[in-house]
C-alpha cells in the first residue's frame, strides 16, 4: 500500500498506482474502489483541495505562495524540463504586444513587451508552461472564515477566477483554462452549483490545460460538477419496469460540444460531404444512447461504494463531496453492450470503469477531435476565422506532437501561438482576420494596464456578477446561460460578416444593450478609480505611470497604443484621442481627468475592442 496526502491534509491509502478517495470530513481512510484520476486526490494536482461547504480545513504548510497564502499546484502535466536559451527574438514591439494580448489577460507595462523581445518566444512559452498556479479551492478555504458558519459562497468562486486572471504570473494557463471552460461548460446560472464544485472544476481545467486532451476529457467526465450539471451523476441502468434509461445529457454534449461536433471534418476543419453534397453526421441517436449506457453507474466520490444504497445517499446540501472524482457503483451500471463511434461496440459485462475508459478512448481517437478543438482554441486566443491551412497545422500537432503523442495540449497551444498566421506585423491589414475581445477580457485588460491592486494579500475582489446587460458586461465567468456558452463558435451576425461566409462568435452577446452596459461599466471603473468598496476587497487602479505622461499627450496615447492596441491604433483614433487630451485642463489637480476621459473613449473604440 502507498499513502497520498489529499487536498485537505488527510491521508488516503490506495493500491500502488490506483488513487482512491477519502470520505469528506473523516479522520480515518476508507478503502474504496480505484478511481480514474480527476485530481489523483493529491495536492500535486490543480483539482485537489476543498470539500463540502462546511468542511473543516486542514492544509499542509508546503507549497504555499508566501504572498497570498494560497496553496500552489505542483507537478502539473505539460511542464517542460529542458529550459531553452533566452535568445533575443525577431519579434517587433507590435508583434510581441500582440502575443501578450493573445496569451494573457493584458499587458501591465511596456516593459513586458521589451522583456518578451529580449528573451524570445520559446523561452517565454517555457516559463508560462512551467509557471505554478494557485488552487481556486485553496482560495475558498482561505476566504470562508469571513462569513457566518465558515461557509464558502458562490461569490468566492467568481473571485478566485478573477484573482487568477489579474494577479497570477501564469497568464497563459489562465487564458487556456478559460478557453476550455467555454468549450466544456458548467454554469451556475440556475444557480445551484456549489462553490467547491465550481472552483474544483476550474482547478481541474488549470491542471489539464497543458496536459493531454484524453486526460482532460476523462477529468471532465468524472468531475461531480459536470456530473451534476449534465446529469451523469447518479445516472442508472435501464429499468424495464419503470421505463427509465441512462440519462443522455452528458453523452450528447460530450460529443456535440466537447470533442467532435455534429459533422465529419477534414483535417483542416472543413466538413466532409457525400456524393450529394450533404454533410456527413458523426453519430446518430443510437450512439448517444450507447455512450449514455457506458457512462452510467457513477455516484459521489469519497463515500465508499460497498453499500449499493450509497449511490443515492449523499445530501447535495450537506455531505456531498464536490471535489473528488465520481465513484463507480457496479450495480447501477448498464450491463449490456454499448454502441460507440465508428461502429465500435463495447462488450456486455464490463465494469463502469472499463466502459468509461473505453468510451473516452473511442472519442479521443476520432479524427474530428484535432480540428474541432484546435479551431475553437484558435478562435479563443487568436482569430475568429482561421484559414483551413492554419487549422490543419494545429490539428496535425494535436494528432502527433512530433514525438508520436496524440492530444498534447501544450504542443497545440504552442503551435497556435507561433503559427505564421498568429504572428506578424501586418495583422491589421489582413482580410477576415481578428476577433472581438470578450467583455471580461477587455475589463481584465484595463485592470492590468492600470496595475490594479487590492488590500488583501490573496487578491480578493468584489468582481462577482458582471453578466447584467443593463449595468454590466453581458458576460461573467461561470455564469454562461447554457452549456452552449455565452456564444456559439459558429455565430454569424446578419449583414456583411454573414454574407462573406465568416463567423464572429462574440458578437452574439454584442447588442445595443450590452454595448451601453459595457460602456457604463468602464466609465464607472475609471470614474471611481477602481471597483468595489470593501476595505479588504476594493480593486484600485494605479494612475502613477499614466500621470507621468499626462502632460505629454503624444507619449500618453503612444503608451495606450502599445499596451491596449498593440501599436495598431488607426490614425483617426489617435487624432481623436490627442484632440481630446489637449482640450482638457493641464492643472496638476485635473491631470487625472485627461487619463480617465481618454480611456473611456478607448474602451469603445474598434482599435481596442477588436483584437488583430
Amino acid at each position: 500500500m502507498i499513502t497520498e496526502e489529499t487536498g485537505r491534509g488527510q491521508v488516503a491509502e490506495c493500491p500502488q498506482g490506483a488513487p482512491t478517495a477519502v470520505a469528506h470530513g473523516s479522520t480515518a481512510a476508507r478503502q474504496v474502489a480505484p478511481l480514474v484520476s480527476l485530481t489523483s486526490l493529491a495536492l500535486a494536482a490543480c483539482g485537489g483541495g476543498g470539500g463540502a461547504d462546511d468542511a473543516e480545513v486542514a492544509r499542509p504548510s508546503a507549497n504555499v505562495d508566501p504572498a497570498s497564502g494560497l496553496m500552489l499546484a505542483t507537478g502539473l502535466p505539460g511542464f517542460v524540463a529542458a529550459e531553452p536559451a533566452a535568445t533575443p527574438s525577431s519579434l517587433s514591439a507590435r508583434d510581441a504586444a500582440r502575443l501578450l494580448t493573445q496569451a494573457t489577460f493584458g499587458i501591465r507595462a511596456p516593459g513586458e513587451v521589451s522583456d518578451l523581445q529580449a528573451e524570445g518566444i520559446e523561452h517565454w512559452l517555457w516559463r508560462q508552461f512551467n509557471a505554478p498556479c494557485a488552487l481556486h479551492t485553496s482560495y475558498l478555504d482561505q476566504q470562508r472564515s469571513r462569513v457566518d458558519f465558515n461557509k464558502a459562497t458562490e461569490e468566492m468562486s467568481y473571485e478566485a477566477v478573477w484573482r487568477q486572471w489579474l494577479f497570477e504570473d501564469g497568464q497563459l494557463r489562465a487564458r487556456v483554462a478559460f478557453a476550455l471552460s467555454q468549450i466544456m461548460v458548467i454554469s451556475n446560472i440556475a444557480p445551484d452549483l456549489k462553490p467547491y464544485a465550481m472552483s474544483s472544476y476550474m482547478d481541474m481545467l488549470n491542471r489539464h490545460a497543458f496536459g493531454n486532451f484524453r486526460d482532460l476529457l476523462h477529468g471532465v467526465a468524472l468531475h461531480p460538477a459536470m456530473g451534476y450539471y449534465l446529469n451523469m451523476l447518479e445516472s442508472e441502468k435501464e429499468d424495464p419496469d419503470t421505463g427509465s434509461h441512462p440519462n443522455e445529457n452528458f453523452a450528447r454534449e460530450v460529443l456535440q460540444l466537447f470533442s467532435i461536433g455534429l459533422v465529419r471534418l477534414n483535417l483542416d476543419g472543413i466538413p466532409q460531404r457525400d456524393a450529394q453534397g450533404r454533410t456527413i453526421p458523426t453519430y446518430d441517436e443510437s450512439v448517444v444512447k450507447g455512450f449514455a449506457r457506458a457512462f452510467s453507474g457513477w455516484g459521489f466520490g469519497g463515500q465508499g461504494n460497498a453499500d449499493p444504497d450509497l449511490f443515492h445517499h449523499a445530501d447535495y446540501e450537506l455531505d456531498a463531496n464536490w471535489v473528488t472524482p465520481m465513484m463507480p457503483f457496479a450495480q447501477a451500471h448498464e450491463p449490456g453492450p454499448k454502441k460507440l463511434l465508428d461502429g465500435e461496440v463495447l462488450p456486455a459485462g464490463q465494469s463502469p470503469e472499463k466502459d468509461l475508459s473505453d468510451a473516452i478512448d473511442n472519442i479521443f481517437r476520432h479524427a474530428n477531435v484535432g480540428p474541432f478543438i484546435g479551431r475553437q482554441l484558435i478562435q479563443r486566443l487568436v482569430t475568429s476565422n482561421p484559414t483551413a491551412s492554419y487549422v490543419a497545422r494545429v490539428a496535425s500537432v494535436f494528432n502527433d506532437n512530433g514525438q508520436g503523442v496524440r492530444g498534447d495540449l501544450r504542443a497545440v497551444v504552442r503551435a497556435i501561438l507561433i503559427d505564421a498566421e498568429a504572428r506578424g506585423d501586418d495583422a491589421v491589414q489582413r482580410t477576415a482576420y481578428g476577433k472581438q475581445r470578450e467583455p471580461v477580457i477587455r475589463l481584465a485588460n484595463y485592470f492590468r494596464a492600470f496595475q490594479a491592486t487590492t488590500p488583501s494579500p490573496s487578491g480578493r475582489t468584489d468582481l462577482h456578477y458582471l453578466d447584467s446587460p443593463e449595468d454590466g458586461l453581458g458576460q461573467s465567468p461561470l455564469l454562461a446561460p447554457s452549456v452552449f456558452n455565452f456564444f456559439s463558435p459558429a455565430f454569424r451576425p446578419a449583414g456583411p460578416i454573414a454574407q462573406a461566409g465568416l463567423v464572429a462568435p462574440e458578437f452574439q452577446i454584442t447588442t445595443e444593450t450590452t454595448v451601453v452596459g459595457s460602456f457604463n461599466t468602464f466609465a464607472s471603473v475609471l470614474s471611481w478609480e477602481g471597483y468595489g468598496w470593501g476595505e479588504q476587497s476594493r480593486l484600485s487602479l494605479n494612475f502613477a505611470d499614466w500621470e507621468a505622461l499626462a502632460l505629454q499627450p503624444e507619449a500618453l496615447v503612444d503608451r495606450m497604443n502599445l499596451v491596449l492596441c498593440q501599436q495598431q491604433m488607426s490614425a483617426a483614433t489617435r487624432s481623436r484621442l490627442l484632440t481630446l487630451v489637449r482640450a482638457l485642463p493641464s492643472n496638476s489637480w485635473q491631470l487625472r481627468d485627461r487619463i480617465k476621459q481618454a480611456f473611456v473613449v478607448l474602451a469603445v473604440a474598434p482599435d481596442f475592442v477588436i483584437q488583430k
